[in-house]
């Protein structure tokens, strides 16, 4: 059955897979568990960082599955909702493959950075597509423009490797608004009105 509008959880799931995914990049950040040559200095933490990866890949996965069935979603959302969960799955692939590895040998599987370079194209031009498609089917508003953002800051971080991180925080900051667009308009009549009285 399709809905109208997104529903909450469909919201929900794309504001934890943002908000998961910025605190895993932003946690190696601030406490690197790496040294230059890639090895881990520090297991137990580089595992969690992984953890916090591949719990909000499975969100935005959750999400892009609700988006997809979204009411009067055209060919090409539904084809970008599809694209988006190809890349998805393998940026949870990356992150099952590098926590494995590096727990494994020390160092994480170089071969993994290609799925997920492969994985952040497909989101970054499936959001674009599926934001065509929400734009058209008019279930989110003016919110489909968040999903052209989180296309521009996947983009931003694959091609510029000086505005790396800064192109994934954008990329995630989208979704989290597309989330929370998400969750407000999913809110029933009476929840509006009660919203609005109270």
């Amino acid at each position: 059955m399709t809905a109208p509008v997104p529903d909450r959880r469909t919201g929900q799931a794309a504001v934890a897979g943002g908000f998961l995914l910025a605190v895993s990049v932003g946690a190696e950040l601030v406490h690197p568990v790496q040294e230059a040559d890639g090895s881990v200095v520090a297991p137990v933490l580089f595992a969690g960082y992984l953890g916090l990866w591949i719990l909000g890949a499975a969100a935005l996965a959750v999400a892009q599955l609700g988006l997809r069935r979204t009411s009067g979603l055209p060919a090409v959302g539904r084809a970008g909702a599809v694209v988006s969960l190809v890349g998805t799955g393998l940026l949870l692939a990356f992150g099952l493959v590098v926590v494995a590895s590096a727990l494994a040998t020390g160092t994480p599987l170089e071969a993994s950075f290609l799925a997920f370079a492969i994985g952040l194209l497909l989101v970054a031009v499936g959001s674009a597509l599926l934001g065509l498609g929400l734009r058209r089917s008019g279930a989110v508003g003016g919110w489909w423009t968040a999903l052209a953002v989180a296309a521009a800051g996947g983009l931003v971080a694959l091609l510029v490797e000086q505005w790396h991180d800064a192109g994934l925080f954008v990329f995630f900051a989208a979704w989290i608004l597309l989330g929370l667009a998400c969750m407000r308009r999913s809110r029933r009549p009476a929840d509006r009105v009660a919203a609005a009285v109270g």
